[in-house]
């Protein structure tokens, strides 16, 4: 299906904030202010849940993008069996190609089940249920259709989700008995070598080469367009996240980030539809509160950006690439191999590289990057951890560099390869729990043995299905310069080195039971870290969703303000999502305000 971008217009509104900041300084309790305005949000089987009549006309103002939401296995079940359409899906469902294409799939799919409600699998005969999956989705190829999605939801007190790829780890994207908003198919990029952003004095502010970036734009597609264009911007490594939601919201780390920061250091710009349908632009010289909040502090929470512009970057000369994977013969040789590695990141980050390393367990690999050098300079910096693993018996390692042109090149032989349309990496399930370790802990070898030595313990604990440990080199040297005035991430970003994250996969057949067993499991083994690490946090978006101390753990210092704004924002609590700015106002279930 190919849906042409529309032309996305701009309408400047004030926002009166004033009054609501005014009352959390005198001491109010900003949620209590707000309560008694707020409602239920309506269920379908409620008699407040508007009728076809209502949901036909809403269709006809969006253009008749409104679609009927269901689960992503629909069609091979009964009684919804459809032999043909079933077989399509089966060709799909386990690829990130396809799903952010499909209205009702996500990248993974414990986030379509609701308790043990869901449709997933093939099982003809199993049942498939709504589970968390929204009732409608309105293809929102304009801001049009997106204001007035959000004044439908806000008129009729339907819960919304904001989504592009359905690439969230926190199931942030999706929700039950929701409408949602789906800007998929906003593909608009363009590149402004001089941009200033609006509001500026053209006179007073020097301009910047910048990528201007719609709502539905990939990783991916950036990326190449940005080589073609002879530049680079700081973005993810997977290829179908999406470049303008909840990733930079986020904060955003990347391979570039030690060189250029994190993704929200890099924003010039966003435009964003609040919750009163009005598109406001954000940015250092209006409505700069929003424009803080919104780098950080979180997506599905202040609105859905509609237009995101990002600093460009000049291209490396060259990006060496190595990966090394080591296979061990005896599992106890593990622990001493993750100290080797540890000991070795902290000089690894001084010579400019950045990488994801993975420990599994008899195994370990790592794919890493440094710009303009040769691999020369490699088999230097790798040298301390290769030696010792060659002296080991009974272990085998294959060491692989390769010298690409530029970043998109090294992504595509990569991460962004069409080999990858074969492997299965989606449709599956998936949980994460994860910690920032500042660099401190990494700079001397007593505790960086004590560090590696308490991520093996939290991952021995972790018995769930599939487990493994990610540590990513993502912080550090460029990170560190951004400071709380400028952005609303978690200030333990700017301390932080690495980011070190638990992995658990279960089949679709494991209980209910079970996965609960599994969530409890990789929290507790997380405790390590938090009683090692207290005063660090932990990453948004690649973080555990019942982690304890949330507020803390995902804001820090931050969380004050960045409650302010959204009560000024959103008083009605419109966009709210699971451990979210202000999700503390409502119902476990998120569908009832608290009563305080």
């Amino acid at each position: 299906m190919h849906i042409p971008s529309s032309v996305w217009s701009v309408v400047l509104v004030s926002l009166p904030w004033a009054a609501a900041l005014l009352d959390t300084a005198l001491g109010a309790s900003s949620s209590s202010h707000h309560s008694h305005h707020r409602k239920c949000r309506c269920q379908p089987s409620q008699s407040c849940w508007p009728d076809d009549e209502t949901w036909s006309a809403f269709n006809e103002t969006v253009g008749g993008r409104l679609i009927a939401t269901h689960p992503a296995a629909y069609e091979c079940h009964d009684p919804h069996y459809d032999e043909a359409a079933c077989s399509q899906i089966q060709k799909g469902y386990y690829h990130d190609w396809w799903r952010p294409s499909q209205p009702g799939a996500y990248q993974h799919a414990n986030w379509e089940v609701q308790d043990d409600d869901g449709c997933l699998g093939f099982n003809r005969t199993a049942p498939c249920h709504q589970g968390n999956v929204p009732v409608y989705t309105v293809n929102a190829t304009s801001v049009r259709d997106i204001r007035r999605a959000v004044r439908f939801a806000s008129k009729h007190h339907i819960r919304l989700a904001v989504r592009n790829t359905g690439h969230d780890f926190l199931g942030r994207s999706t929700a039950a008995s929701s409408l949602s908003i789906w800007v998929f198919y906003n593909k608009r990029i363009d590149f402004d070598d001089a941009f200033v952003p609006e509001g500026a004095e053209d006179d007073d502010v020097a301009g910047t080469g910048a990528i201007i970036l719609g709502a539905g734009v990939t990783w991916a597609e950036a990326y190449k367009a940005a080589d073609d264009h002879n530049v680079m911007v700081v973005g993810g490594t997977d290829a179908t996240v999406g470049t303008s939601g909840g990733y930079c919201q986020g904060g955003g780390h990347s391979s570039l980030s030690p060189h250029f920061g994190l993704c929200v250091d890099n924003v010039l710009q966003y435009k964003v539809v609040t919750a009163d349908g009005a598109l406001k632009v954000a940015n250092a010289f209006q409505n700069q509160d929003l424009f803080w909040a919104l780098r950080g502090g979180g997506g599905g929470t202040f609105g859905v950006v509609v237009e995101a512009t990002y600093k460009t970057h000049p291209e490396f000369d060259s990006i060496l690439l190595a990966t090394i994977v080591v296979v061990l013969g005896d599992e106890k040789d593990l622990s001493e191999l993750t100290r080797r590695w540890f000991a070795l990141l902290n000089d690894l980050s001084e010579g400019g590289w950045s990488g994801v390393t993975r420990i599994q367990s008899r195994s370990i690999s790592m794919i890493y990057e440094v710009p303009n050098q040769d691999k020369e300079f490699a088999r230097t910096a790798l040298a301390p951890f290769v030696d010792y693993v060659q002296a080991l018996n009974n272990t085998a390692i294959i060491i692989l560099t390769h010298t690409f042109p530029s970043l998109w090149t090294a992504f595509e032989a990569t991460v962004g390869s069409p080999l990858v349309r074969y492997i299965k990496t989606s449709g599956t399930n998936v949980r994460l729990s994860s910690r920032l370790i500042p660099q401190e802990h990494l700079q001397t070898l007593e505790r960086s043995n004590e560090l590696a030595d308490a991520v093996m313990d939290a991952n021995r604990l972790h018995r769930g299905h599939q487990p493994s440990v990610e540590v990513q080199l993502v912080a550090g040297r460029a990170v560190t310069k951004g400071t709380s005035e400028e952005t609303s991430v978690h200030p333990a970003w700017r301390k932080a080195l690495v980011n070190v994250i638990f992995v658990g996969k279960w089949n679709n057949d494991v209980s209910y039971e079970a996965r609960q067993r599994i969530a409890r499991r990789m929290t507790s083994s997380t405790d390590i870290l938090r009683e090692l690490l207290p005063e660090s946090g932990a990453y948004f978006n690649e973080a555990d969703p019942d982690e304890p101390d949330w507020q803390q753990a995902f804001f820090g210092s931050n969380y004050p303000r960045l409650k302010m704004i959204k009560d000024a924002v959103d008083p009605m609590g419109l966009f709210v999502c699971h451990k979210c700015v202000g999700s503390e106002d409502w119902t476990e279930d998120l569908m009832c305000p608290r009563t305080h």
